[in-house]
């Protein structure tokens, strides 16, 4: 929201609201009584058979979160930058003209482009959170309760978030137009393409705009990993304790 308000996309107004109102708000009547039954059962929930060789949870949530930035950063690297690891792929940023610049082609194609960034990162971040559930499920009762929780909500958080992020590709469109028309009104001459993407040139400032966008949702997709990886932090107090 921060990042979203310091473009003038969005309120910096937060929400008064507890957090327990907020998600009771996404439950209709059929979650709640599916949560019920669960809930009704969630002692006779234990831990599973820990497998040989398990990853450090720490440094599987480390492994996973650098190759999710690094994939971002790959979309925005010049040709001479090896950002990905050799046969990986990257989303490439969108390929303007002078022709095409200006029009609701472009729009599309950087909504687009974002959208395809958000799809590649909740796949991702889908990995990271099963793999988080395997881990908990195999270290005690108390955690494999926690994993289940987790499970148990998951989709209901899952719809709300993608409700939610589903407006930025739209934010992003109105964001390229903005500058767009800022930087050349009708009746100004538009500049060259090389202009545009140079050092100081708004294109370049759009799509930093974008990239740092892209980190930050990214940040808020993880937190609710965060949690989950506090309960496999050893030093934390597990909800035996809570």
């Amino acid at each position: 929201m921060r990042r979203l308000t310091a473009l003038g996309l969005a309120s910096s107004v937060p929400s008064k609201r507890v957090f327990a109102k907020q998600l009771a708000d996404q439950v209709d009547i059929s979650n709640a009584i599916t949560l019920s039954d669960f809930f009704s059962t969630l002692n006779t929930v234990s831990a599973s058979t820990r497998p040989a060789d398990p990853p450090a949870s720490n440094s599987l949530f480390d492994a996973h979160c650098v190759a999710m930035r690094t994939f971002i950063d790959a979309s925005f690297a010049t040709e001479d930058q090896a950002a990905l690891p050799a046969g990986k792929a990257a989303l490439r940023l969108p390929i303007e003209n002078d022709q095409t610049l200006n029009t609701s082609e472009a729009v599309a194609s950087y909504r687009r482009f974002y959208s395809l960034h958000q799809s590649e990162l909740e796949r991702r971040v889908a990995q990271l959170r099963k793999a988080l559930l395997e881990q908990l499920q195999c270290e005690s009762d108390a955690l494999a309760q926690v994993a289940a929780i987790e499970v148990a909500l998951g989709p209901i958080l899952v719809r709300y978030s993608r409700r939610c992020l589903a407006t930025l590709p739209k934010l992003v469109g109105q964001r390229f137009e903005h500058l767009s028309q800022q930087s050349h009104p009708p009746d100004v001459a538009v500049g060259s393409l090389e202009l545009r993407l140079g050092q100081d040139g708004w294109l370049t400032r759009f799509h930093n705009e974008i990239q740092h966008l892209l980190h930050a949702e990214l940040s808020l997709r993880l937190q609710p990993l965060e949690g989950l990886l506090s309960c496999l932090n050893p030093e934390d107090p597990t909800p035996e304790h809570l």
